[in-house]
């Protein structure tokens, strides 16, 4: 009976739901930390959103960036279809899915921390796109720096 049930799985999804509820919970901290009110309705214009808010939602992903990476590093998550880094080479042999989530994990560790010790350095008036290319960059980088290594494995 427990052959049928997939723990690994079950458990990635109990986590990052419960990160990804955290994460939410922080972002409308933060918000309000800003001098906002709580938002009561569930639409609201993109010009709502000021640049202060978006850089404490976007230290907050790196957080939860750091946060999902740390499992990869490690080697807690087997292959599977849901959670790490998926492709055809990794999930259909388990000696190069361990060593490639690895260094993505770390590679986006590094991203995360990266991102958010700039966007913590940069003004509450910095304009949203600089805010938003300090923390794409990073993981873009670390996302390509990923699939090279797992060419070489």
């Amino acid at each position: 009976m427990m052959d049928l049930v997939p723990i690994p799985e079950i458990i990635a999804a109990l986590v990052l739901a419960a990160i990804a509820a955290g994460i939410r919970a922080a972002w409308r901290i933060a918000g309000t930390r800003l001098g906002r009110r709580a938002e009561t309705t569930t639409h609201r214009s993109a010009d709502d959103d000021g640049p202060g808010r978006t850089q404490a939602r976007l230290v907050a992903s790196c957080v939860l960036l750091v946060i999902i990476s740390v499992p990869l590093i490690l080697h807690l998550v087997p292959p599977n279809g849901l959670y790490g880094f998926r492709t055809g080479a990794t999930r259909s042999t388990p000696a190069i899915w361990y060593p490639a989530n690895a260094f993505m994990g770390w590679s986006l560790s590094i991203a995360g921390v990266a991102s958010a010790m700039l966007l913590v350095m940069l003004p509450t008036t910095a304009k949203r796109w600089m805010l938003w290319s300090v923390f794409v960059v990073p993981v873009a980088a670390a996302i390509a720096l990923s699939f090279a290594y797992l060419r070489h494995l």
